[in-house]
């Protein structure tokens, strides 16, 4: 598969600017924060009536001179963007990476962007639904799972599942695209 055709991950967004010299203030999706800035390449699409004009609303390669945290934030210098007026275009921006320019996992650690869409099923074979976005918790991460069949539950209801590895997850398994959980399949949000 060509780059070109791989799925980009958005890592975040450019949101304001930051001094005089071109730099920009970043709103990162990435955890940490600063791991947006360990990119060097990224894409970026641009948003706004001036920057669609220039670029067609496409995702476009950007290169990332140097970044890093400040305060609460993530700024950056990307190269060729050397004052507030050239810098004024990229304001709005998305910025992402192709799946492919992640850093491998260690084990058992999981990309959220790979639990996305796989199927849930408990150790009695139940399938519960699929996986369709994970919130993060004070405690611990948590699957929201689109349930399968909507006869227990009522229409529009998520099961939540705590993320904790051998305890609620028993097994997650990338190459077969389902996490097998110690759930019961009658679960219901009146209980």
């Amino acid at each position: 598969m060509s780059k070109e055709s791989e799925k980009l991950q958005i890592l975040g967004k450019i949101t304001g600017y930051y001094g005089v010299k071109g730099w920009l203030k970043l709103y990162s999706y990435t955890e940490p924060r600063d791991n947006i800035v360990h990119y060097k390449s990224l894409q970026i699409k641009r948003s706004g009536a001036k920057s669609a004009k220039n670029s067609g609303e496409q995702w476009q390669t950007i290169t990332l001179d140097v970044g890093k945290t400040h305060g609460k934030g993530v700024i950056a210098h990307f190269a060729g963007y050397d004052n507030r007026e050239t810098a004024a275009d990229l304001i709005g921006a998305e910025l992402a990476v192709y799946r492919s320019d992640f850093k491998a996992a260690r084990k058992n650690e999981f990309y959220w962007a790979d639990l996305i869409t796989l199927l849930v099923v408990n150790l009695q074979g139940v399938e519960l639904g699929q996986v369709t976005r994970l919130m993060e918790t004070a405690t611990h991460d948590v699957l929201v799972v689109k349930p399968s069949q909507q006869d227990d539950t009522k229409a529009g209801d998520e099961i939540l599942i705590p993320f904790v590895l051998d305890h609620s997850i028993k097994n997650v398994d990338l190459d077969t695209a389902t996490i097998t959980v110690d759930w019961q399949a009658d679960w219901n949000a009146d209980e």
